[in-house]
């Protein structure tokens, strides 16, 4: 059975076009409603916003220098190991590098069956990646290899699961607060072939009016 492509597009003026979508409000419970708009990192409030930055090696990881009490937390995770070859640990490492950071600001445009997602204006990201929310695999081609993305509903979160042909795994979930004027981003990153540190990623995003 073939793969479905993700599909890909400029970025270019749809951050500002999300900013006027209605945020949510009492008399509109939609979760996909309270998803929507333009969202900015506030890293006071976060905690672990970029995780660890790391290099994996064939046979292990290496931490990188500590960026500030909020962006990063060295020193958290197991002892180095793994049983990856060269070539696989370069990969994993650039996809890290990719993945990992968190974009200062967000634009995301959902429906019950669609979401749109701005990464701007991380210039790595600057890109509008567009899914259905139906839990199916999607393939986003990338200069490390391929990434395999699903997405779904689970009640008001909004969860992005990636994986890579090196057993990375990073999980994402988008939850919108009650109020609807902050965006709560769980991220958890994991390896079957890699020790990777364990540190928890929580990434707070207040509403752009």
């Amino acid at each position: 059975m073939a793969r479905r492509r993700l599909s890909l597009m400029p970025v270019v003026g749809l951050v500002a076009g999300l900013l006027s979508l209605t945020p949510l409000t009492a008399q509109t419970p939609d979760p996909s409603t309270a998803l929507s708009g333009g969202w900015k990192l506030n890293e006071a409030a976060s905690l672990n916003p970029d995780g660890v930055e790391a290099g994996v090696r064939g046979r292990g990881l290496q931490t990188g220098p500590e960026r500030g009490p909020n962006r990063t937390s060295v020193g958290s995770g197991p002892p180095p190991g793994g049983d990856l070859g060269a070539e696989e640990a370069q990969r994993m490492t650039m996809h890290l590098r990719m993945l990992r950071p968190a974009p200062d600001q967000l634009g995301i445009k959902a429906t019950a069956k669609e979401v749109l997602l701005v990464f701007d204006p991380d210039p790595a990201k600057n890109m509008v990646a567009k899914y259905t929310t139906d839990n199916k695999k999607s393939v986003q081609e990338t200069p490390a290899g391929p990434l395999e993305i699903k997405v779904k509903w689970d009640k008001a979160t909004l969860r992005r699961e990636i994986t890579t042909n090196e057993s990375l795994k990073v999980v994402e979930d988008y939850t919108p607060t009650a109020e609807g004027t902050q965006l709560i981003v769980t991220v958890k990153i994991t390896s079957t072939m890699a020790r990777l540190p364990n540190v928890d990623i929580r990434r707070v995003y207040d509403r752009m009016q």
